[in-house]
């Protein structure tokens, strides 16, 4: 499980930095509005997919089993579901155009119906990778795709086009590579068959409900700011919601998903269990609570230097958003946790409120306010539901409220004295106008703000000097990885002195 989580971490890493330069080149190249087509569009086919969603490839990972009519079962019915998607995809076309009043549509979702139409015969043998641990074929085949299809496709398409239509076809293109590489990557030939489609459907219906409270709480936001706010405005709270997940929630994505095996192995040892996952948490928090902190003083700096005065608009959306990203995380580890421990009804409960509140608050925001609404309404959704989480993490493993203020207290002692210290620093340094100024501008305070940050966590630290925290953790590993260097080093002798 190590070997594999460290594999998609890996993986997470190159698809993070490739979408990264990916979405800076296209934010210069596109318009706002651009984006924001294409998101709506595939908003509605996400609202669609929810009723496939019964998590037939996690029953196939789960059963230990499973044959090829199992296999055979999930790929026929990934084909037929992927076709009839497609042709109501095609059937919305042109009511959908109708609803948000741009015909653009129609085009949009049909291409978009045909990718997914083709997504459905992709072989179903590449799920053998997750079964049989084979994390590094996994991560080859994923890394291709994401490369291929990002820089062979979209970016040279929208050099050339300058519009939409190189998502568009980027993303057909992507779709048809994933599909002919995941025959070429594994030999499994599957044929049509339901023989096993019924005992898979009796453990993965639970995972419906999950997957429409999902949809609820990702998506929703898309169709609100949609239909009220327009393509524009989309397409700026779909590019902020990137660039903040980058420094918060994409971070800690693969570190849960590596640590939750090891949480549910240890579900039976709770004082165990509880070490653990303070561990692990204050590692994130130290370092996901300074990049949403610095995200949120820089985003101005970095949206004026890297898209383009165009994107003005998402600048105070991203500053949201990356508050409301460190809370998620911080939320998404008792998550983990509390789903490990058993309580997977009540964590469900937990996100469908969440999705209650951000709704509402949407409808009333998003019509005057635009995308900063809908960022509004998920941080104060979040606010609202974390207690709730941890109240459930206190059931599972004791959590307290000392227990939070000892995950918290240095990291946000040190992200205020970064944050007044920039703060500060900006009041006196306005942002400069020329492009390798804004660039030298972002180094200096992002290095500044980091140096202010770790000494001030340091301090702090070495008054106590408490052995089972994080910042010892990493003190040690650092001390661990010079020492290594020196022994590694050749011994001098008096002739090549």
């Amino acid at each position: 499980m190590a070997v594999g989580a460290a594999w998609m971490v890996l993986f997470k890493f190159i698809d993070r930095c490739t979408g990264i330069v990916s979405t800076l080149i296209l934010a210069r190249l596109l318009l706002p509005e651009d984006f924001g087509l294409i998101v709506l569009a595939n908003t509605v086919i996400a609202m669609l997919e929810i009723l496939g969603a019964f998590g037939l490839e996690t029953a196939l990972v789960q059963r230990t089993d499973a044959t090829r009519h199992d296999f055979d079962s999930v790929w026929t019915f990934n084909v037929i579901f992927g076709l009839s998607l497609g042709l109501i995809v095609g059937g919305l076309a042109w009511p959908t155009a109708q609803f948000y009043n741009d015909p653009r549509l129609v085009l949009v979702m049909l291409v978009l119906g045909l990718r997914q139409a083709v997504r459905g015969f992709e072989n179903v043998g590449i799920i053998s990778f997750r079964k049989e641990l084979q994390f590094d074929r996994e991560f080859k085949y994923l890394v291709l795709t994401r490369l291929t299809t990002t820089l062979v496709f979209t970016i040279p398409l929208a050099l050339v086009l300058r519009n939409y239509w190189a998502l568009l076809a980027g993303s057909l293109a992507g779709t048809c590579i994933s599909v002919i590489l995941s025959y070429l990557f594994h030999p499994y030939r599957p044929r049509p068959s339901f023989a096993a489609l019924g005992r898979l459907m009796m453990f993965s219906k639970w995972l419906l409900f999950t997957s429409f409270i999902g949809f609820i709480y990702s998506r929703m936001a898309h169709l609100i700011v949609g239909r009220w706010a327009g393509p524009a405005a989309l397409g700026s709270l779909s590019l902020a919601s990137e660039i903040a997940s980058a420094v918060t929630r994409e971070f800690a994505a693969p570190i849960n998903r590596a640590v939750f095996p090891g949480y549910a192995h240890l579900k039976s040892d709770p004082a165990e269990l509880r070490r653990s996952y303070i561990k692990v948490t204050s590692a994130v928090i130290l370092l996901v609570m300074p990049a949403g902190v610095g995200l949120c003083l820089l985003a101005e700096p970095i949206v004026v230097s890297l898209l383009g005065d165009r994107w003005r608009e998402a600048v105070d959306v991203i500053r949201v958003l990356a508050l409301n990203g460190v809370l998620t995380v911080f939320i998404s580890t008792a998550h983990h946790l509390n789903l490990a421990a058993g309580m997977s009804r009540s964590t469900s409960m937990v996100l469908a409120a969440h999705a209650g509140i951000t709704i509402p608050l949407m409808l009333w925001l998003v019509p005057t306010r635009g995308s900063y609404g809908a960022a509004i309404s998920m941080l104060i959704a979040s606010i609202v539901t974390a207690p709730f989480n941890f109240y459930l993490l206190g059931k599972a493993i004791r959590f307290g409220f000392r227990d939070l203020l000892t995950l918290l207290f240095r990291p946000a002692v040190g992200s205020l004295l970064m944050a007044g210290a920039l703060l500060t620093v900006q009041f006196h340094w306005p942002t400069p106008v020329i492009l390798s100024g804004q660039l030298i501008y972002i180094i200096v305070l992002s290095l500044m703000g980091a140096a202010l940050y770790a000494g001030g966590v340091f301090l702090i630290w070495y008054k106590q000097k408490p052995t089972d925290s994080a910042e010892a953790w990493f003190l040690e590993k650092a001390r661990c990885l010079l020492l290594d260097r020196r022994l590694s080093r050749p011994p001098q002798t008096k002739a090549n002195r």
